[in-house]
């Protein structure tokens, strides 16, 4: 019952990066306007905005899916999700209010008021931890589990890893 609960969860994920890809396509192919995020930018000056937002969708969609069926990475899955189901579907909802000519960007300009110069690495920071503490919550409650060392790890390093994809992603585009 857990793993369908699982499952579902990386379903809604997944469809947090079918948005978020037709976000970006708006915000590139329509708009005109770059995207923002290093890894995003190359992917799409390489191969066009489309393949570009394909090749994006399906490493991430890739990297969540490995996660749910190798079975040491269950809970850092259930981590991934939580983390890109705040930062994806916060990203589409820009995309689509900016689109529509509508103020865009409530989150970022919280962020934005606080941390200026480096409002984007705060507010995966606190995307991070926010996943985190629903991970912690998932584990506890809905799989009435506990944490392994190495989950906690696992969890950790991919922290590491996010918050510094995004501090260098922020540094590069300065």
């Amino acid at each position: 019952m857990e793993d369908k609960k699982q499952f579902f969860l990386n379903i809604i994920t997944i469809f947090s990066f079918i948005l978020y890809a037709i976000g970006i396509y708006l915000h590139i192919a329509i708009l005109g306007e770059e995207w923002g995020n290093v890894a995003v930018d190359l992917a799409i000056n390489i191969v066009g905005p489309l393949f570009g937002v394909i090749i994006v969708v399906l490493i991430g969609s890739l990297i969540l899916m490995l996660t749910f069926y190798i079975s040491i990475f269950k809970k850092a899955n259930v981590f991934l999700c939580f983390f890109w189901i705040l930062s994806l579907y916060q990203c589409a909802i820009n995309s689509f209010l900016q689109f529509y000519g509508l103020p865009d960007e409530p989150i970022n300009q919280f962020f934005k008021y606080f941390w200026p110069n480096f409002w984007y690495p705060m507010k995966e920071i606190c995307f991070t931890i926010v996943a985190i503490l629903l991970t912690y919550i998932w584990v506890k409650k809905i799989s009435k589990d506990s944490f392994k060392k190495i989950d906690i790890i696992l969890i950790s390093l991919i922290s590491i890893i996010m918050i510094a994809g995004t501090v260098s992603s922020q540094i590069f585009l300065m």
